[in-house]
């Protein structure tokens, strides 16, 4: 019989995607996500840490193997033990914009201001600065659901984490309000820290990501 598993994933809405859980009961997890493909790979989004036991999840969970480490900001670019994640999984893809990881050897590094096409999942990456240079969301249009790492999140209510917007909360906000009005509607918004968020129509996401720009902008009382 084979060895209960250590680590226990927090289910989301979203059939397939569940939340990593963080290294220790003091940790600010669950973080990231782990998303299960209908080919049997598996797509990780801002993992925070190397373990052999979350590794070993993934494996078991993942048949098909890791296909995609996706980053969204450099906290996770440097959280993420990324290197120690591509030597035990060789076949898979690293993404993160440049400007998160100047110095480090990713498959693919995301320049300009996209958007861009991942060609996996239906996954397209958006640039939205503001938290860090190089911070982006990943939308997929066949998960029915948005990334947004740090830069948009739920505790109480929508917020931008504005004493974390290291390049600038006014960009921080033009990015939360021009995604909102542009990118193609995804019912569900998974952000790396705080609670999920599910919306019935684009005009509720637009409402909840122009309340965390208010906040992020000093206005929202």
């Amino acid at each position: 019989m084979a060895a209960a598993s250590k680590i226990t994933f927090a289910e989301t809405a979203v059939p397939g995607i569940v939340r990593i859980p963080g290294r220790s009961s003091r940790s600010l997890g669950p973080w990231g996500h782990m998303c299960l493909l209908e080919d049997g790979k598996v797509i990780l989004v801002d993992v925070p840490y190397y373990s052999p036991d979350l590794a070993a999840e993934v494996r078991r969970q993942g048949p098909g193997g890791l296909s995609h480490i996706l980053l969204t900001h450099d906290d996770f670019v440097g959280l993420s033990d990324h290197g120690t994640w591509k030597r035990n999984f060789p076949e898979v893809v690293r993404v993160a914009h440049v400007a998160d990881c100047k110095y480090d050897d990713l498959e693919m590094k995301l320049s300009g201001n996209g958007p861009w096409d991942l060609g996996v999942a239906g996954l397209t990456a958006y640039h939205a600065p503001g938290h860090s240079e190089g911070s982006v969301f990943y939308a997929s249009s066949k998960l029915s659901a948005l990334f947004t790492g740090d830069s948009l999140g739920f505790w109480s209510a929508p917020t931008g984490f504005p004493r974390f917007a290291r390049f600038g909360r006014a960009r921080q906000a033009a990015s939360l309000r021009g995604f909102a009005r542009q990118a193609p509607f995804l019912p569900a918004v998974l952000p790396s820290h705080g609670d999920p968020m599910y919306f019935e129509n684009a005009q509720q996401r637009e409402e909840a990501f122009n309340r965390a720009a208010s906040e992020l902008e000093g206005s929202w009382r």
